[in-house]
């Protein structure tokens, strides 16, 4: 089933929910199984097919995070009891908006990359990025690439059901991620395979890097995430399901996926999924124990979008080793004043046959946060809606999940869209927290140290992907649109306690034309863009990404018209 995310400015008028600032609690079940290493593979060095047009335009499932979320709240009509007086819509003074030449700035991978590697154009482009030892790996949503540091391509846009071994006419990937270990110098990239048609089975794939070179061999790895009860796993409500956007992140001793369990045949959300994994076991190609975590109670519902955090410096973790993890509260899809941080303890255990380790969280008091509304783009050539006489269409600015964590220096940072106000009008902005977390005597606390939003005036700013390097130094990309604007790269450098000037690096040059908008493709006016923006610190830069329109592709030859950005932020 299609579905769509739908922004109602209005219902974000309604009031917050109290703050339960220090609720602590083990939480969720656990189960132990396996990974299965399925073989290794090589990137492909081989150019792919060069397509003029494309006559097989894909639209990404999208399942409607906001209502599967409200539907957890296990009394409804008693959980009214919970919401306080009415939370404000926020009134952040909008950033000024600059222009910015980094030291290193790129395109990234297009929907024609995308279309050379595989045949047909899919949207949108979910991003990964990592980088390290010289190199800088990109994927987008079946198309994954590695560059230089200075921006050249060193290998061709490689198809990612290839890369996994998988065949195309029988599996389905969605949303990767990439992440590089610098203190073994591997490389990890993950997707979910929504359905096998063959197996009847959904799993989360993993490659591993067998050298510091992200162009060698990797092996690869399934996790069956169907949750039925067969092949080990266990028998969450109205499965067969999958795990819908699986999220990637490391500690000293294991890697990390989460993602939001949907049955694959019936309605129904099952909430937040994590595994965790032997990272040396992974990087060894030998067999590994897989932790699972499933049922997450957190507040009012289930657990949603838990994002494993990733770190720049994995020396500094305290005891036998802690993985952290962020999310949001939002169930009532309203304005909601709270997040959740998570840790996993005791992760030196991922290394043996029965690993004993523990799964905590806390509940934080934040800035208040919601929904954000679709946003407007500048208007402007768009051929395709043009050819099918359909209007100009709005850019999807997504709900308000936890977008991405990361742990340095003591702090986890983490963000997510939000609704915003300038006075005058209702926008999409980004939010963003600086937690410092710790334990004492085996209890997990947390605390805000800063928090804060970027925005600007008349236009809206979406999709954020923070980095932070091991000092603190943290910035985050996010796409600019609205009235003033194409959709545009752009980045702003962040303290606890204040964003700068929003510096457009990449400006748009057209509106987004993607078939996504459009009914004829299953749209209605809003059009998909890249669910996620990334960040990563390699040294003491930070490698930001996220998506943009160029204005150089050709929307109805293509069916879309996007691409990515890549830009490399120096300390100041």
């Amino acid at each position: 089933m299609r579905m769509w995310k739908i922004c109602i400015p209005t219902l974000l008028l309604a009031s917050g929910i109290v703050s339960q600032a220090g609720a602590q609690s083990s939480t969720g079940k656990m189960t132990l199984g396996n990974v299965q290493l399925k073989g290794t593979s090589v990137l492909s060095a081989a150019s792919g097919p060069v397509y003029g047009s494309v006559t097989t335009p894909i639209l990404k499932p999208d399942r409607d995070l906001a209502s599967a979320r409200r539907s957890t709240v296990s009394n409804q009509s008693a959980g009214a009891s919970t919401v306080a007086a009415a939370l404000s819509i926020p009134t952040p003074t909008p950033n000024r908006v600059t222009s910015s030449t980094p030291s290193v700035a790129f395109q990234g991978l297009s929907t024609v990359d995308s279309a050379n590697a595989n045949g047909f154009v899919l949207t949108p482009p979910d991003q990964g990025l990592c980088a390290g030892h010289g190199f800088v790996l990109e994927s987008i949503n079946l198309a994954l690439v590695v560059f230089n540091q200075s921006g050249a391509r060193l290998t061709v846009p490689a198809a990612m059901n290839s890369f996994y071994g998988l065949d195309p006419a029988t599996t389905s990937l969605s949303d990767p991620r990439c992440y590089y270990d610098a203190p073994t110098q591997r490389w990890f990239v993950s997707m979910i395979n929504v359905f096998n048609s063959v197996t009847g089975r959904s799993d989360l794939m993993l490659g591993v890097s067998q050298t510091s070179d992200p162009r060698g061999a990797y092996y690869i790895y399934s996790i069956d995430a169907t949750d039925d009860g067969l092949n080990g796993t266990p028998a969450n409500p109205n499965c067969p399901c999958f795990g819908d956007q699986p999220l990637l992140g490391a500690d000293a001793n294991g890697v990390y996926l989460s993602s939001n369990e949907f049955p694959l045949f019936v309605s129904g959300f099952n909430g937040a999924q994590i595994y965790a994994i032997s990272k040396a076991a992974l990087e060894a190609g030998t067999p590994a124990t897989l932790v699972h975590y499933y049922n997450l109670p957190l507040a009012e519902g289930l657990s949603y979008s838990v994002q494993p955090a990733s770190s720049p410096d994995l020396n500094e973790e305290e005891g036998s080793g802690v993985e952290y993890f962020a999310s949001a509260l939002d169930f009532f899809n309203l304005n909601d004043n709270r997040i959740g941080v998570w840790a996993l303890t005791n992760t030196r255990s991922l290394s043996s046959k029965v690993p004993s380790v523990s799964l905590s969280n806390t509940i934080v008091s934040s800035e208040v946060y919601g929904l954000p509304p679709s946003a407007p783009q500048k208007a402007g050539p768009y051929p395709l809606g043009q050819s099918l006489g359909e209007p100009e269409g709005l850019v999807d600015s997504g709900d308000d999940r936890m977008q991405n964590a990361v742990y340095a220096s003591g702090h986890l940072w983490a963000g997510l869209n939000t609704v915003v106000s300038d006075g005058t009008n209702i926008n999409a902005g980004i939010a963003y927290f600086d937690v410092r977390p710790s334990f004492s005597h085996g209890v997990l606390s947390a605390s805000m140290v800063g928090q804060n939003y970027i925005s600007v005036a008349g236009n809206s700013v979406i999709y954020p992907g923070i980095g932070v390097t091991a000092d603190g130094t943290a910035a985050a990309a996010f796409t600019v649109t609205g009235a003033s604007y194409y959709p545009s790269a752009a980045y702003a450098r962040l303290t606890p306690a204040h964003a700068s000037n929003v510096n457009i690096v990449a400006a748009g040059g057209a509106p987004a034309d993607d078939f996504s908008s459009y009914p004829e493709f299953g749209g209605f006016g809003v059009g998909r863009w890249g669910d996620y923006s990334w960040g990563v610190a390699d040294g003491g830069a930070l490698w930001l990404a996220t998506e943009y329109i160029p204005g150089n592709i050709d929307s109805v030859s293509f069916f879309t018209n996007y691409s990515t950005y890549v830009m490399k932020i120096n300390p100041e």
